[in-house]
């Protein structure tokens, strides 16, 4: 499977989290994704207009359906919406850009720091380096650039990484399950092409997972017997129980 990230404004000034868990409870795939959003969304809002931006926010999201067919499928099977969404924020991570580069190079680092408070001012720097990094050529007011640093924070603070609801959030302490920390495994050696790469993922942020962290996490689910980890000086082998991300989630639906 092809992983690859998406530049997106749209996915960011709408993260939609709530709305996609609901949607995919209700989810059939004997249908196409367009009859699924119309089902799903047709009576959900009294608003033609509201209804159509949500439609395509959501398409964009579900553009690459074969990635995200494993959240769907944990979702019709009874997941949490608490796990799902500690699950959906590896996705969101893994995909979409700018908040991938937020959430690995700001966020985490920034806590790891000693941060405490986070206000859009505070991102701002951020949010002006990666448009000249990354966005060359394509300028950003002053308003443009507060207005993606409080996207970035709303977008956090749906996905579980910062709390609160003021002009400041804080860190949230993310506490994930032992079938959460799998699946974590599980997609975080298909996007990076290979279990080796499981240990020193970056994607770890997306927990404020650091390396000794991911080391007792692994060791914890080798010791329940829930993956085979080991570790011999600098040689790190790990074995995963299932072929794909999506037979660990239709496992775990089961």
């Amino acid at each position: 499977m092809s992983w690859t990230t998406v530049w997106s404004k749209r996915l960011l000034n709408n993260p939609l989290i709530e709305e996609t868990f609901e949607l995919f409870l209700g989810w059939s795939f004997q249908a196409t994704v367009e009859q699924n959003l119309e089902a799903g969304l047709a009576s959900r809002y009294g608003n033609v207009g509201r209804t159509k931006d949500v439609t395509t926010t959501l398409s964009r999201r579900l553009r690459d359906f074969d990635t995200v067919r494993p959240l769907i499928v944990m979702a019709k099977g009874g997941q949490r919406f608490a796990d799902w969404r500690d699950c959906c924020r590896l996705w969101i991570g893994a995909t979409e850009e700018p908040f991938r580069l937020f959430a690995l190079n700001w966020l985490y680092c920034e806590r790891e720091g000693g941060r405490y408070l986070v206000r859009s001012d505070d991102v701002r720097p951020f949010v002006i380096e990666i448009w000249k990094s990354r966005r060359a050529g394509r300028t950003l007011n002053e308003y443009g650039i507060i207005r993606t640093a409080r996207d970035l924070i709303r977008t956090a603070t749906s996905l579980g990484m910062l709390e609160g609801a003021g002009v400041a959030r804080t860190f949230s302490n993310v506490a994930m399950s032992d079938d959460t920390l799998l699946y974590y495994a599980q997609l975080i050696a298909e996007v990076e092409g290979t279990p080796i790469r499981i240990v020193d993922s970056s994607l770890w942020r997306l927990a404020y997972l650091t390396p000794a962290d991911v080391h007792a996490a692994l060791l914890r689910l080798h010791q329940f017997k829930r993956l085979d980890y080991q570790v011999a000086g600098s040689l790190v082998q790990i074995s995963l129980p299932y072929r794909s991300t999506l037979e660990f989630a239709e496992r775990l639906a089961a």
